[in-house]
């Protein structure tokens, strides 16, 4: 990296102190980016990849319900939710480990007051409340990104569809299981 960090340095130097072509210059200049942007580059490519499996997943459950970016993540992100809520650290940790970029996912879930909506009336209502609080605050993060309820099975039918292709073995039982109360 000292290499790369005292090109441009140099080039500077030779460009002020001696007659160089333009052409020649242009050259040695576009040589120093690409040593010093290799690395970054790489990164990026890697992060493409990730980017576009996890936007394989939005993009379907976008294509086949007709819903937002921000819907599609928000939803998908309430439902991971709840399987986090139902799930041991160890299952929750395998079935995100099939599913790239599942902590936006989680953060694109939309914020709500806890005594807002039905997760709020069940908060009071003691241990059958609590129960069932889970699958309330999925249909009501449903609720407040625009999406219908009856778009909760379809949604989660795309998501097993796509573990069934993308995931590791045994992560559609996983979801199934954290999913379990609202299903």
């Amino acid at each position: 990296m000292k290499l790369a960090s005292a090109l441009p340095v140099l080039f500077t130097v030779l460009a002020f102190s001696s007659p160089a072509s333009a052409g020649w210059l242009d050259k040695a200049s576009e040589a120093a980016k690409k040593v010093v942007e290799t690395p970054a580059t790489a990164t990026a490519a890697a992060e493409t990849a990730t980017t576009a499996q996890s936007t394989e997943l939005v993009g379907s459950v976008m294509s086949q319900l007709g819903l937002s970016q921000t819907q599609a993540e928000g939803g998908l992100g309430s439902l991971l939710s709840l399987a986090q809520t139902n799930l041991g650290g160890n299952d929750f940790s395998q079935l995100t480990s099939s599913i790239p970029n599942a902590d936006s996912l989680l953060a694109a879930i939309p914020s709500m007051s806890s005594d807002s909506g039905m997760s709020g009336l069940l908060s009071k209502a003691g241990d059958l409340g609590s129960s069932l609080q889970g699958t309330a605050m999925v249909y009501d993060a449903f609720e407040k990104l625009g999406i219908s309820k009856e778009y909760i099975v379809p949604m989660v039918d795309i998501a097993k569809n796509y573990l069934e292709q993308s995931g590791s073995e045994g992560t559609v039982d996983l979801l199934t299981k954290g999913l379990g109360s609202l299903l």
